[in-house]
Formats: structure tokens, C-alpha cells, sequence
């Protein structure tokens, strides 16, 4: 009777312990968040740039939310780097969700000029928004790249 109890026991201690390691693995493995920009609301003007606030939606594909000391990013529009910067504000998105996160932003009149040119020679703004969510143990990588395409500015070839 000892004997089958026990083994019962341990039993049930290994399904625990296999249950916690896929746990375990999923914590330390997680599923890259989509993060996109939601809106970005100019707050200053000044002779060099223009300062920003910038609306952040992060969806969590993971099983466990994302508590985040932090993030940060990078823009680049056109090969040109636009905006960067990095939030130590604390983020928390649920399990299976999303949340917004808003950041300022600092955006240089230099970087906006240097990406006219390209985007209106090719009609094409193609973008990567890219950085990373820092939580207590690591951080997660996040990337998004799309492009828009502009609508033709030229006169008419008729």
C-alpha cells in the first residue's frame, strides 16, 4: 500500500515538474510582442526638430504578461535612422493582449530632409521600427517593417 501511494506521489511530482519546465521554457523563450505605431502627436517645435509623443500599441502573443522595466527603439524611414530613443517607464501588457505605451520622442529636421529626397524619388517609404521590451531577466526583441507607397506626384505622360 506504502509502495503504490508512493509511486503515485511520484507520479503526480514529475507531471508537476514537466508542467513547470514547459512553463520555464516559455518564459525564456517567448514569442517576439508586435509592437506598432499608433499615433504620434507633435508637443514642440524648435530650430533643430521636433519633439513628440509617440503611441505605442504592443500586442503579447505569450502566455504570461510581458512586466516590462522599460523599452527601447529605433525608426529608420528610407536607410535613415529618424527617431530613437528609450523608455524606463513600467510597461505591463497582459497574457494573450495588448496595451499602449507612449514615449517621447526627439526627431531632428537634419534626418526629416535627409529622407524626402529618397522616398520621392521612389514613391516608396519603406520603414523598420525595431528595438526591445527590457524586462527583470532579458529583453525581447521587437520589429516591424512595411513600406507605403505614395501616390504619383508627377504630371500626366498623355
Amino acid at each position: 500500500m506504502k509502495i503504490r501511494f508512493f509511486s503515485i506521489a511520484i507520479a503526480g511530482f514529475l507531471l508537476i515538474a514537466l508542467q513547470a519546465c514547459g512553463t520555464l521554457d516559455e518564459r525564456l523563450n517567448p514569442i517576439q510582442p508586435k509592437v506598432f505605431i499608433d499615433a504620434i502627436e507633435i508637443e514642440d517645435a524648435t530650430l533643430s526638430g521636433l519633439t513628440a509623443l509617440l503611441t505605442l500599441n504592443v500586442q503579447n502573443p505569450n502566455n504570461f504578461a510581458l512586466n516590462a522595466r522599460g523599452l527601447d527603439y529605433t525608426m529608420r524611414l528610407a536607410d535613415t535612422d529618424i527617431l530613437s530613443g528609450e523608455s524606463s517607464s513600467n510597461i505591463t501588457v497582459p497574457a494573450l493582449g495588448s496595451g499602449k505605451i507612449e514615449v517621447p520622442v526627439r526627431i531632428s529636421y537634419t534626418s526629416i530632409l535627409e529622407t524626402v529626397p529618397k522616398v520621392l524619388e521612389t514613391g516608396i517609404a519603406s520603414y523598420n521600427f525595431s528595438g526591445s521590451i527590457h524586462t527583470r531577466l532579458f529583453n525581447i526583441p521587437f520589429t516591424k517593417t512595411d513600406e507605403l507607397r505614395l501616390p504619383y506626384f508627377g504630371g500626366s505622360s498623355n
